[in-house]
């Protein structure tokens, strides 16, 4: 039986995190390896928490630091036990059916063979979905994802507010590009284009100051103000509110620089709630805009107010780090990034999955789920596999299969005349297997398969479902049987002769309740 369980991790490799401070909102992130080559320096560890890549990991939000197993995601948690679940209920019904074999051992009367399962349930599976900030820390190199404005890296702790921002305003140059490209008859459309790339400046650039200022006042330990408001919209204000623990991240801007962030803040504000048209509020910040006509965008402006804007996030990130980024000139894009490993011998990059499988057994399982062309899990052909795998011995190819059986990919069989012995796929192979074979999601395909079952009645044909998704049988049937296998056996059908692994299964109401925790726990 299997106690101990890797930490789940999503498509990309990535570690999911929770913190521990119930005040960091949203708590959760990713965390992934390390990607690039930093060189550590004393002005970059000055700037860290603790040393790089240790068994401790920091809140993004808060900065709070503990060892990594204070971090595990509660979802993580539940999905552990039912795993073990999942692996206690296959060893004990393993182990009833050892002790009543060996129990008539050597019987001439009495005989007992245990029953094959007829359909394993596979193992439990957690995904979850959300709009994340990929970033790559400039001072040791970490991957990692955050949900929120992310003050901090989660594996040295170094300030990585300025990369959050740097993003963003790459994200605005990208949408600026887009609507220089656009012709002159669509001159609405690129004037929409810019104003959202404009809005979105002004959006991040508040949210990051907010952020700033009340990490700050939760390590001044002074009172949080009742409302922040709009605060940080208006320099004036902002700075009110930084003065309160003692900083002005303005101060480096110049006279120019200045008045173009505040004209740019009241040019947001016309655009938002005007419709773009120049009021008298306006043009008294603006002596060349005129009243009742729309504002002027241009898009080295917006790129102007994007860079203004870092300077002072960039005022921000060097109070956080009690001095300023080594690299604060320096694109984090420029970074030495590593380059994948190239492996001749695995150009599906199948050793990425996060199994204990050896190379061969992976290849093995894949190539399981391309024969397969209705989904129904036969027996696979001996002679086929020896043609597919001829560079590999049938020792080799025995114990690859074994792997697979070992870890519920595979129900081997031996036969009395030895040779390769017969298996067939479990269903876990499929849901592991066939984004690598068909390039697709078997996880969103029972998604959509359960939801449309749960939009039906409780007599749920098989047929019905399999008309409603349009699919072909190969990719209907693990997900139809995906689902089945969240009903009781007693109320799923196991007729033969049908083109569907499940033909049918009936619903009770408490069926219905599970069902849609199983869907919602799949979509996260």
């Amino acid at each position: 039986m299997k106690l101990s369980l890797p930490v789940p991790r999503t498509p990309d490799g990535r570690a999911y995190r929770f913190s521990p401070n119930e005040d960091a909102q949203p708590r959760h992130f990713v965390i992934g390896s390390v990607v690039a080559d930093v060189p550590l320096t004393a002005e970059l560890r000055a700037r860290m928490k603790h040393d790089p890549h240790i068994p401790k990991t920091v809140c993004p939000y808060s900065g709070t630091i503990a060892d990594d197993a204070a971090f595990t995601h509660p979802e993580d948690q539940k999905a552990a036990r039912e795993l073990v679940k999942h692996e206690l209920d296959r060893d004990v019904e393993d182990a009833v059916a050892q002790m009543f074999k060996d129990a008539f051992k050597g019987s001439k009367h009495v005989t007992f063979k245990p029953r094959n399962r007829s359909m394993p349930k596979p193992k439990p599976r957690f995904t979850r979905q959300d709009l994340m900030r990929e970033l790559v820390c400039d001072h040791c190199g970490r991957d990692y994802g955050v949900f929120a404005i992310g003050l901090f890296c989660p594996d040295c702790g170094a300030p990585n507010l300025r990369l959050h921002f740097t993003r963003e305003a790459e994200l605005v140059d990208d949408q600026v590009s887009l609507a220089e490209q656009i012709d002159g008859d669509s001159e609405e459309l690129a004037y929409r284009l810019l104003g959202n790339a404009h809005e979105d400046v002004l959006t991040a650039f508040e949210a990051t100051l907010k952020a700033v200022y009340l990490y700050g006042k939760v390590q001044a330990s002074a009172p949080l103000p009742p409302k922040v408001g709009n605060d940080f919209q208006n320099v004036e204000k902002g700075r009110k509110r930084f003065a309160e623990l003692g900083i002005d991240p303005f101060v480096g801007l110049s006279d120019a620089e200045l008045a173009a962030l505040k004209l740019n803040i009241q040019k947001r504000h016309v655009i938002g709630h005007n419709l773009g048209v120049v009021d008298d509020k306006f043009a008294t910040h603006d002596g060349a805009a005129k009243v009742g006509e729309t504002v002027h965008l241009v898009g080295e402006d917006i790129r102007q107010f994007a860079a203004i804007s870092q300077k002072v996030v960039d005022a921000l990130d060097t109070w956080l780090g009690g001095s300023a980024s080594p690299t604060i000139n320096q694109s984090h894009l420029l970074l030495n990034v590593k380059e994948p490993e190239a492996h001749p011998d695995d150009p599906k990059n199948l050793m990425d999955l996060d199994l204990e499988l050896s190379l061969l057994a992976r290849k093995i399982a894949v190539w399981v789920a391309e024969q397969d062309s209705d989904g129904w899990r036969n027996f696979v052909d001996p002679d086929k596999l020896r043609e597919a795998f001829k560079d590999n011995s049938d020792s080799e190819l025995e114990e690859a299969i074994a792997e697979l059986e070992t870890d519920g990919f595979a129900e081997m069989s031996r036969t009395l005349g030895g040779g390769l012995p017969a298996f067939r796929p479990s269903l876990d192979l499929y849901l592991t297997f066939d984004s690598l074979a068909f390039d697709r999601d078997s996880i969103a395909d029972t998604i959509t398969v359960g939801e449309l079952v749960l939009a039906g009645d409780d007599s749920v044909s098989g047929e019905t479902i399999f008309e409603q998704t349009g699919w072909d049988e190969r990719r209907f049937n693990p997900a139809f049987e995906h689902i089945a296998s969240q009903i009781p056996d007693g109320r799923v059908s196991k007729t033969f002769g049908t083109k569907f692994t499940v033909p049918w299964f009936h619903m009770l109401p408490e069926d219905r309740v599970r069902m849609k925790r199983f869907v919602a726990n799949l979509k996260g």
